[in-house]
């Protein structure tokens, strides 16, 4: 579906430069850093560099549950300067998570983060880059360790967040997958992952997918595969390769 941006990275003899930006899962990096070494290792002629630029509690709608230690960041306010730091040629997007603020769904909510992401990608093309979109992630929340609240609870937050927050996310992303948000290209991160937690845990019931918001490696190293499969080419035979993880540690901060 991307050849168009593989083709683009193989002709061109300049540096081409992917910026990443997203929330705490693109601020640990570890899916970033799996593509990085596969690249340096099957594609080294590329003269490509990956920025990972996340930040911890990021939206891109500009909201921010009442119980937050503090307002969440939006990506909207640091934009124009990652954008004119780093001169991509292409920028890879992923929010969401935080964005529903771990309540049930609400038209409200759900309009600012389409107003967002339309802003978001309006600035990035009108600062030359192509722009892909990523599902967010999915919410598992067998694997999460706090209270699971009712959707008629007084109140949610990333400590209590409802039940059911990942139908909120899957509603996000099927907008973007239905082309609500102008983009290049959008890539389907929730349905392999949903997949990858449901085959794991089928093997081993007491699997944890991180702490249900943050994935673990395996799931760092299922979204380096589909990256790579998606953006770049590769090969699904080829990614048997995808260089393991190691003792990287992630960021879990919310």
């Amino acid at each position: 579906m991307l050849n168009v941006f593989e083709k683009e990275f193989k002709d061109n003899s300049a540096k081409s430069t992917v910026l990443f930006l997203g929330d705490s899962i693109t601020a640990d990096g570890r899916y970033i850093g799996m593509v990085k070494e596969w690249l340096r290792k099957h594609r080294p002629e590329w003269a490509l560099e990956l920025l990972a630029r996340g930040v911890p509690s990021e939206t891109v709608s500009g909201l921010s549950e009442a119980k937050h230690p503090f307002p969440r960041p939006n990506v909207l306010k640091r934009l124009e300067q990652e954008l004119a730091a780093a001169s991509p040629q292409v920028a890879v997007v992923c929010y969401g998570m935080n964005d529903g603020i771990y309540h049930p769904f609400s038209q409200m909510r759900f309009a600012a983060y389409q107003e967002g992401m339309r802003r978001l990608s309006e600035q990035v093309r009108e600062a030359g880059a192509k722009i892909v979109l990523m599902t967010p992630p999915p919410f598992d929340s067998a694997s999460f360790n706090g209270p699971l609240q009712a959707a008629n609870a007084a109140d949610f937050s990333y400590l209590a967040p409802y039940r059911n927050y990942d139908q909120v996310l899957q509603r996000y992303g099927n907008w973007l997958l239905s082309g609500g948000c102008p983009a290049d290209a959008v890539i389907d991160l929730h349905a392999p992952l949903l997949e990858h937690i449901r085959r794991e845990r089928s093997a081993d019931a007491d699997y944890r997918y991180g702490d249900g918001i943050h994935p673990d490696l395996s799931g760092h190293r299922v979204m380096a595969q589909i990256v790579l499969n998606e953006l770049f080419g590769a090969d699904p035979e080829m990614l048997l390769d995808l260089p393991e993880p190691g003792e990287l540690a992630g960021d879990d901060a919310d």
